[in-house]
């Protein structure tokens, strides 16, 4: 206020001089040395100007009209309502050309400030100085020098002392007493610890932990923006690589270094790697798999055919599929096994029986009642024996009287304590009669069945259902189930309940089959090392025929008509169990009877021996797999799973960081295009787009399950040169080298020494041009400067081997180990490995060899004697 009392005074004056003057009353001359005088005009257009004049009051409020009549603008001030000074105007023409100097005015001046700012000379900050060398290493926080441990956790410590007497006079006095002093120390530490600015420790410690690499260790030391080492890591490291080509490692447990001079960027790692680089495809929604499959690996003890009649039917049923020739419908059916899970619900005692249900029983003690060939309680006299006496109901007696009815347990029959399986448990087909059960049985578990099954209208049954057979409520007893036994504890291929294991059934490992990328073939591996889709030689009518319509695994297109299309027939339930991955031959023994019945017909023997593989079906796997010159049929080719967004990658803990995925070439964005559970080890694609589109998903990450079974020594470099705010070049050297367990490896289990090298180079920058260039398009504005980002990489890798194998490119590793064959006696422990020979015979050195139960027999012994000498 006194402000603006002070200018209305000043304005009172010279209006009172100005109405002097006007009049001739006022002087001549001002006696101010610096006259000061009122603007008469605007302030535009009046250009006298005197450093001493105070400036219009803030109650002068100006303000500039426009008038589309005249075209004109008028210039007008006012206090309140009243006009202060007489409104002036300007031309179009005038207003414009003093818009455009004050322009000017303003434009120079911001240059002209901007040129001072350059060559004004900037402060620099004051060089740090530190009193003792141990500040100038772990640096000086704002507090000062400053050392923190936060220890947490628990360390338990047990000790004490264990001995033993033992009263055994064969041994020594010193050998009956030992002991000894009992540690044992558990930790479970954390610790975070600082040393200075520079300086973390941070430690997670369990040694009860499942695994060593769930322990972390680590020294983190970071350098200053002004010092040349940047960084050094010890102890869990990672290795970050640049480039697509060379994949970063993230599971390290090494040391680490960054360093600084200039532009130049140098890390360097050495360190042992604690996972293995593995790599899984989704294509088109589905988990694509190769497929290079050994015919001699059948699904063991999980698919078993129902009776021997349907093992008899079974080729002539399969025989015209998609048509079933089979009139066999299997209306009801339970399934037992071994209890071995402690379940108490649907569980009961059972027996199994070999004959149950067969008019040609094997046993002759069970007597054949039918000529009808279909299995039925009533096929023979056994099941009407068991029911005829209620002693066989009880699960204590039943042994006894099915021994002596001259039965035995594993080959006639089996008694255990069995579950009922849930029907999500297993798959029957119920025309070809077979069951595929999902879990695979232990080699002692008993499976036994019970069905009910239609044909022509008639009803037939083998073995017994739960609810027919119920507790005693008399005596509290839980009644004994007969059923039908497909598997015992012992596997005996004399007995024909070995036939009903079917060996004609192999896994993909992989679920959920997709139809349309179903493609396989059946091959025959020559000794050479060849691959052929036909055998070399066999019978002329069917010579130069693939192997796969030879076996009548080729009848169908992929529409299953009957036209052969070159591939494995897709018909599910009876040649491929689509959901739970397996491939099912339309015979029943593929490689053995059944292709020398359709191959080898009125062949020589000698050279049916040469391929027909009858060792896998009347052997036990283990000695069929011993076969070498039989074992060279093959199933290749590549399956899908059904479309998914879900992606196990077979291990747990994945390492954070490692995953990198990839959809046709480009590189997909956590979070963004999928999610990580690194725990359970599972990826979900999210990005819709990605899975609609059917591109090819590749997902390449580090698995900790090999940890601690293979040594592996990892060697990194990166280097990165700045050459501008806009380009950067750079180059990677990695070496990967594992450590042999022996000198002598075997062939495929060689150790790798590889190195790789890569060049890259990374630009950017910003183009208004095209920007500008892109404006002039109609009825678009860019909103954004436009970039150019431009990368590029090569890379090399260079195959080698560790020199424990051999040095230079001489690696030696070994195609079989003869070695191994032999077995070594040791002399020292004779009551183990030693055992009295017996005498030779007929030879004529030795006619004692002759007699028996006579001590004369072995008088021309050498005598030995071992003594064990006490340590």
């Amino acid at each position: 206020m006194i402000n603006g009392f002070y200018h209305i005074r000043i304005f009172l004056a010279a209006l009172f001089v100005c109405t002097l003057s006007s009049y001739g009353w006022a002087q001549k001359t001002d006696s101010l040395r610096f006259p000061i005088k009122d603007r008469r005009g605007d302030r535009f257009t009046w250009h006298y100007s005197n450093p001493f004049d105070l400036s219009d009051s803030t109650f002068i409020r100006d303000s500039i009209e426009y008038d589309p009549k005249t075209r004109q603008y008028y210039i007008i001030e006012k206090i309140g309502n009243t006009y202060y000074r007489k409104p002036t105007y300007l031309t179009f023409d005038e207003f414009l050309q003093l818009q455009a100097k004050q322009s000017e005015t303003d434009y120079f001046n911001e240059r002209s400030k901007t040129l001072f700012d350059l060559n004004r000379k900037i402060a620099r900050p004051k060089p740090q100085v530190y009193d003792q060398l141990f500040d100038r290493i772990f640096g000086v926080g704002p507090k000062g020098m400053k050392v923190e441990i936060k220890p947490q956790g628990s360390v338990d410590l047990t000790m004490g002392y264990q001995g033993q007497n033992i009263k055994n006079p064969t041994l020594s006095e010193r050998a009956r007493k030992n002991g000894g002093f009992d540690f044992d120390m558990n930790a479970n530490v954390n610790v975070m610890g600082n040393i200075g600015d520079k300086l973390k420790l941070p430690i997670n410690y369990n040694t009860l932990a499942n695994f060593d690499f769930e322990n972390q260790l680590k020294l983190d030391y970071k350098g200053k923006d002004d010092e040349v080492i940047k960084s050094i890591e010890a102890g869990n490291i990672s290795f970050q690589a640049k480039g697509t080509l060379m994949a970063s490692v993230q599971s390290l447990f090494g040391i680490k270094t960054t360093l600084q001079f200039g532009k130049l960027f140098i890390t360097t790692a050495i360190a042992d790697q604690r996972s293995q680089r593995q790599s899984l495809a989704l294509e088109g929604g589905g988990l694509s798999q190769p497929i290079n499959k050994k015919l001699d690996d059948y699904d063991e003890n999980k698919h078993f055919l129902m009776a021997q009649y349907f093992k008899s039917n079974y080729n002539s049923a399969m025989s015209n599929l998609p048509v079933v020739n089979s009139q066999v419908q299997i209306m009801r059916a339970e399934v037992w096994i071994t209890n071995r899970t402690g379940r108490t619900t649907n569980t009961r005692n059972i027996v199994g029986f070999m004959d149950m249900g067969e008019n040609q029983p094997y046993n002759s003690n069970i007597h054949s009642l039918t000529g009808s060939p279909y299995p039925d309680n009533a096929a023979n006299d056994l099941y009407s024996f068991l029911i005829k006496d209620g002693a066989n109901r009880n699960p204590a007696l039943i042994n006894t009287l099915l021994l002596a009815r001259g039965l035995t347990p594993v080959n006639d029959f089996e008694k255990t304590f069995a579950r009922k399986l849930d029907s999500s448990e297993y798959y029957i087909n119920p025309q070809i009669g077979f069951i595929s059960l999902n879990q695979q049985l232990q080699p002692d578990d008993v499976l036994a069945v019970a069905y009910q099954y239609t044909y022509n209208g008639r009803v037939y049954q083998v073995g017994e259902f739960s609810q027919d057979v119920t507790v005693d409520s008399t005596q509290g007893v839980q009644k004994v189930l007969f059923l039908k036994l497909l598997k015992a504890t012992s596997q005996r291929p004399s007995l024909p309940i070995w036939g009903l294991m079917m060996k004609n059934v192999y896994s993909l490992d992989i679920t959920s089959l997709d139809r349309e990328d179903f493609k396989l073939n059946v091959v025959y591996q020559e000794p050479s090392g060849g691959i052929k889709r036909y055998l070399p030689e066999s019978n002329p009518t069917v010579s130069g025929q693939p192997l796969m319509t030879i076996l009548r695994s080729d009848r169908l297109n992929n529409r299953n008509d009957p036209q052969p299309d070159g591939l494995y027939d897709f018909v599910d339930g009876f040649t491929v169990l689509q959901q739970q991955g397996k491939v099912i031959f339309p015979v029943l023994e593929p490689f053995g009877k059944d292709l020398d019945a359709l191959a080898f017909a009125n062949m020589p023997p000698e050279l049916k021996q040469r391929y027909v593989y009858y060792q896998l079906y009347d052997s036990i796997k283990a000695i069929a797999q011993t076969y070498a010159n039989l074992n060279r049929f093959l199933l290749q080719g590549s399956v899908k799973g059904s479309s998914t967004t879900d992606i196990y990658l077979g291990g747990f803990n994945i390492p954070p960081g490692s995953v990198s995925v990839t959809a046709g070439g480009q590189k997909l964005i956590e979070n963004t295009d999928y999610i990580i559970d690194y725990n359970l080890g599972t990826l979900k694609v999210i990005n819709q787009a990605i899975i609609n589109s059917g591109v090819p998903v590749n997902v390449q990450y580090e698995n900790n399950a090999t940890f601690g079974i293979q040594q592996r020594s990892f060697l990194g470099m990166r280097l990165d040169y700045l050459v501008n705010k806009k380009l950067s070049v750079g180059g990677t050297i990695e070496r990967l080298s594992e450590r042999p367990f022996f000198t002598k490896m075997n062939y495929g289990d060689d150790p790798i020494r590889n190195t790789m090298y890569s060049l890259d180079f990374n630009y950017r920058s910003e183009l208004p041009g095209l920007t500008r260039l892109l404006d002039w398009l109609p009825y678009y504005t860019t909103t954004t400067m436009s970039t150019i980002n431009a990368y590029g990489e090569a890379a090399l890798l260079k195959p080698g081997h560790p020199p424990q194998i051999g040095k230079g490119n001489e690696g030696l590793i070994y195609i079989d180990d003869f070695e191994g064959t032999t077995s070594n006696i040791d002399l020292r422990f004779p009551f183990i490995a030693w055992a009295m020979a017996s005498t030779p015979q007929g030879n004529g050195l030795f006619p004692e060899g002759t007699l028996t139960n006579n001590i004369d027999y072995g008088k021309n012994r050498a005598k030995l004697a071992w003594y064990n000498i006490e340590p």
